[in-house]
């Protein structure tokens, strides 16, 4: 496709596309992580269940296909991601419909409310793959880093805001008998759907550049095929299948392991959160001057071996522990950090320049198939172990904390198979260690003011174009 002309005068777009990254943000944040589990042990869901939910995200990315032949073809990529945005949040009102009042249905409500929630997923899906293309295209590539990097932060910030608030509120309600749960739960997604709204107002302001639709289609089947036949890629795919699959093999149950075995408040487990994307957000310009200095395979081995440690370092957490907590959500925030920058960037990297959507397109795929399957395996070993503890050796643990131990084998596991993927003038990680030395750690002054850098940059860029 060829992209018409842009328009010279790009702040209004930008602005627009600001707030409505926050309200999204906010509506995205409110149906998922805490309150979505939540959500699933108020309606009686099993670990199964669970775990279905946490893949639904990644199943839902086959709908992405057929939507990129569409906006391919006919170039309307504003509209579909507007209507598409539109469904997956106005779906929450069924949701909460089924979910919370005394309807009385023929089938059982857990499964029809998951059915729901996963045709809000397809419909977030197909409105991501197209807001993505029409955003590549409308964000100037001189400015593009530091714009994103900005709208994250501020959808991190309203992410945090929301968390805080909406936790302690249902926390509040909770404690009332009878209908407190159903208020609180009723309170947020209807808040929820009411920041979405109020998103796709902003959504609609921007503008779209103009596509001119190609006449020739090329053989999809052959170019998808293109990532496998190169080796080195290859070899990454297949570690970022595993790596996908030892991740989320447990992540969706850590919310339900605090609410449940630790019982901590909702209200706690939002502070867990904020503190882990502080440290994300403090950590990435540390991570970033590393990548810059020493390439990414060393760093991404440095920090996969810590977040291949966390899960197993969570199964020895006690009910009643703080502080404990506290530090491993600032411990992992701030070398995911450094995973998710690293990673990105050496994708891009290893891919070639010649049809890299493709490179691209089946990381997705890859990584979306191993993340979609490792809560369902692992729901299903839990629904298998219900109210049974295990054994090793002398220690008895409940079945939670045996998915942890077994995620962070895997983890370690994948790592193993990540030494064979070559980056260009890589360097080892014990050269990593030595350059390390020489780069002075980010105190909390400096972190800040290099969040807040981008501001000032992006504001001048714009008075430019």
């Amino acid at each position: 496709m060829q992209i018409g002309p842009l328009k010279s005068n790009k702040k209004p777009d930008l602005k627009n596309s600001i707030y409505d990254g926050i309200f999204a943000h906010m509506f995205a944040t409110l149906t998922g992580g805490v309150f979505l589990t939540g959500f699933a042990l108020y309606l009686g869901m099993n670990e199964f269940m669970i775990g279905l939910l946490g893949a639904m995200p990644f199943l839902a990315t086959i709908f992405q296909v057929p939507t990129s032949y569409l906006i391919w073809k006919t170039g309307r990529r504003k509209k579909v991601a507007y209507w598409a945005a539109a469904g997956a949040r106005l779906m929450w009102i069924p949701i909460l419909v089924f979910g919370i009042l005394p309807i009385n249905l023929h089938i059982s409500r857990p499964p029809f409310v998951l059915t729901l929630i996963f045709l809000s997923h397809a419909f977030v899906s197909i409105s991501y793959v197209s807001w993505l293309s029409w955003m590549s295209d409308l964000v100037p590539e001189g400015i593009r880093g530091r714009f994103f990097g900005t709208r994250n932060m501020l959808n991190g910030a309203a992410g945090m805001v929301a968390l805080l608030i909406f936790g302690t509120l249902l926390d509040h309600l909770k404690s009332r008998p009878h209908w407190g749960s159903s208020l609180g739960f009723s309170v947020i997604f209807l808040s929820a759907v009411s920041f979405g709204i109020l998103s796709l107002r902003f959504l609609n302001r921007v503008s779209e550049p103009l596509v001119e639709g190609s006449g020739a289609h090329p053989s999809y089947g052959n170019h998808l095929w293109l990532p496998f036949r190169q080796v080195n890629f290859r070899r990454f795919l297949v570690f970022v299948l595993l790596w996908s699959f030892s991740v989320y093999f447990a992540s969706p149950f850590f919310t339900l392991y605090f609410l449940r075995d630790l019982r901590f408040s909702y209200g706690f487990v939002a502070v867990l959160a904020t503190a882990s994307s502080l440290a994300d957000l403090i950590a990435m310009p540390l991570w970033g001057r590393i990548s810059d200095k020493v390439t990414n395979k060393a760093a991404i081995q440095v920090a996969g071996w810590v977040a291949a440690f966390l899960p197993m370092a969570w199964a020895a957490v006690r009910p009643g522990n703080v502080i404990i907590p506290i530090l491993l959500h600032l411990i992992g925030g701030g070398f995911w950090a450094g995973i998710n920058l690293c990673g990105s960037n050496l994708l891009l990297k290893i891919s070639p320049q010649e049809n890299r959507a493709f490179f691209l397109s089946m990381y997705g795929i890859m990584g979306g198939i191993g993340a979609a399957t490792g809560p369902i395996v692992s729901g299903l070993i839990l629904s298998s172990l219900i109210d049974r503890d295990l054994h090793l050796l002398s220690w008895e643990f409940r079945p939670l904390q045996g998915i942890f131990l077994i995620s962070s084998l895997l983890r370690l596991l994948s790592l193993q198979l990540f030494r064979h993927v070559e980056e260009p003038e890589e360097v080892s990680v014990g050269q990593l260690v030595r350059i390390l030395r020489g780069v002075r750690s980010l105190n909390m002054a400096t972190g800040f003011s290099y969040l807040l850098h981008p501001f000032i940059e992006i504001g001048k860029e714009i008075r430019k174009s």
